[in-house]
């Protein structure tokens, strides 16, 4: 009976050993990253009055931005021919795009001179992603030593252009691409 009682231990033993090294397999973690979201808001169709050089065509902004995080950014890719065009007209009127605002001095307080950027077909601006989910409702401009409000767009034609254009009825279109990046710095 003692030789039984031994083998049946010994089986118990074994079989306990057995059941610790399969417990040991793996562990499988898994997680969803939600799909961020945002409203963008870009300028409204509008007239460019005749003559003008310079004109602000509005804000482009992010509301309601969930989602987000920092080093997590909403890029808005602009892209447009860069002149008006006419039907039945042989001119065209070119015209670039500058991201502008105005500027205070961290230093010395406001100052009323607007700084302005060129924004080239292609080019994009970046809505800074924050670590509450939602992002900066203004685009970035960089300007070192200066905080910048009041962003906006304008479409800047030369007065010499103006000039050269025969009459007729001109349209030009700006196109605003949005994705979900990763922050570039």
């Amino acid at each position: 009976m003692k030789k039984f009682i031994s083998i049946a231990m010994a089986l118990t033993l074994c079989c306990s050993c057995i059941t610790i090294a399969s417990a040991a397999d793996a562990t499988t973690l898994t997680t969803t990253v939600p799909d961020a979201t945002y409203t963008l808001n870009i300028p409204a169709d509008q007239e460019i009055p005749f003559g003008a050089t310079e004109t602000d065509i509005g804000s482009v902004t992010v509301t309601e931005a969930a989602g987000f995080a920092e080093g997590k950014d909403l890029r808005v890719t602009l892209t447009y021919d860069g002149s008006f065009s006419a039907d039945d007209v042989s001119t065209s009127i070119p015209y670039t795009i500058n991201k502008a605002a105005m500027q205070s001095s961290t230093i010395g307080g406001p100052s009323d001179a607007p700084i302005k950027y060129p924004v080239s077909s292609g080019d994009y601006l970046v809505f800074k992603g924050y670590y509450n989910g939602s992002v900066a409702e203004g685009f970035a401009i960089d300007a070192d030593g200066y905080n910048v409000t009041n962003k906006h767009l304008e479409v800047v034609i030369l007065s010499e252009d103006w000039g050269k254009a025969l009459a007729g009825d001109y349209s030009s279109t700006i196109t605003f691409t949005a994705e979900v990046v990763v922050s570039e710095s």
